[in-house]
Order: C-alpha cells, then structure tokens, then sequence
C-alpha cells in the first residue's frame, strides 16, 4: 500500500509556508485592489507557475547551485531585489495598483501573469526553503524520487493558489470602497510600494 504520510507532512509545513504574508501576497493584494478580480486571479496563477518552476529547479538539481555558488545565489537575489523596487516604484507611481482604469493597454493578461511569475522566480529564498523542505519528505529509496519532488512542488502551487484565491475575494470584496476615495488609494499605493521595499530590503540582506 502507498505511503500518503510523507504528502500530508508536506501539505501542512506547505500551508504554514502559504499562510505567511510575502511579496507574492503583496503583488496578489495590490493587482486585485487596481485591476479587479479577474487580473488577481491571472497573477496568482503567474505565482503558481513561479512555484513550479522553483519544484522543477529542486528536481534537475539546479537550487543546489544557489545553495553552494555564491555568485549564483547573490545574482538571484539582486535581480529578485531589482524587480520587488521596480514593483515599488511602480506602485508609487500608481502603474501596478489602485487607479481607476481596470483595462489599459499597460496592464495586459499576460504582463500580469509574467510579473506574478517573476515574484516568485527571482525570490531565491522559496527555492531554498524548497531545497530545504522537500528532501524531507522524499524517500530516496524510490525509484523516481524526481516525481515525488514535481508532485510535491505541484501540491505547494497548489495550496498557495487556493490561500492566494481567498486573498482575491477578500480584497474584490472592498476594493469598490476603496475607489471611491482619492485619498484612501494614495495612502493604499504608498502603503503597496512600502511593503515592496520592505521585502526588497530584507531580500537583500539574506545572506548565502
């Protein structure tokens, strides 16, 4: 009979994982207030997508790099800092979040959906935490222990999406309110562009 145990250990540790607020929530949070339900569900699969990529770089080996190269992971990591201040900037701006035009030719399904991604992607960190998560729960006596690796990164996707789900039809619920004052979307895109600095910051002070 087949061992289940090793999947609901890393369902839970996964859900804990999802459950604390990162620059994906951010990025989830902001797109739904500026761009409507529909824009925060393409980023979220965009940061779903992230994910796997991250599941899929545990399995070739390639999170190993950045756990042993320096160069490598300092190269993640700035260009992980380079793209959460380009958000910021954004948001300061007004481009990402909070305006008042739900379709502009700037803010495309698949510019959304890529920005998602690359949240996740450039955020050495998730691979780490993955490199560090996922042996534990793969026995190595199997015959294809990539496939245990692949459905396991696929079942983090998984319930990050679903956390990320309930984040979207949250902040659809209260973002007509929040339109309709000026001053209260000002205060929402500094207070977007502040939190993407602050992830910036601390992203950029993790050590190898």
């Amino acid at each position: 009979m087949y061992d289940f145990t090793p999947y609901l250990g890393f369902a839970t540790v996964s859900l804990m994982i999802a459950l604390s607020p990162g620059p994906s929530w951010a990025y989830t949070i902001s797109t739904t207030l500026g761009h409507g339900r529909k824009a925060g569900m393409i980023g979220n699969l965009g940061n779903s997508s992230g994910i796997l990529c991250h599941a899929v770089a545990v399995a070739l080996g390639l999170a190993a790099l950045l756990q042993y190269s320096s160069a490598a992971f300092h190269t993640i990591k700035f260009l992980g800092v380079a793209y959460l201040v380009y958000l910021a900037w954004r948001a300061f701006r007004g481009g990402s979040a909070l305006n008042n035009v739900m379709e502009t030719p700037s803010t495309t399904s698949w510019k959304i959906f890529r920005n998602g991604a690359f949240v996740s992607i450039f955020n050495p960190k998730i691979s780490l935490l993955m490199l560090a998560l996922l042996p534990q729960f793969v026995d190595p006596a199997a015959s294809n222990p990539e496939l245990q690796i692949g459905a396991m990164g696929a079942m983090h996707a998984l319930i990050a999406g679903i956390v990320h789900t309930h984040l979207i039809l949250f902040s659809s619920s209260i973002s007509r309110r929040i339109k309709k004052s000026g001053k209260v979307q000002r205060a929402m895109r500094w207070v977007t562009g502040t939190v993407f600095l602050g992830f910036g910051a601390r992203l950029a002070l993790t050590e190898n």
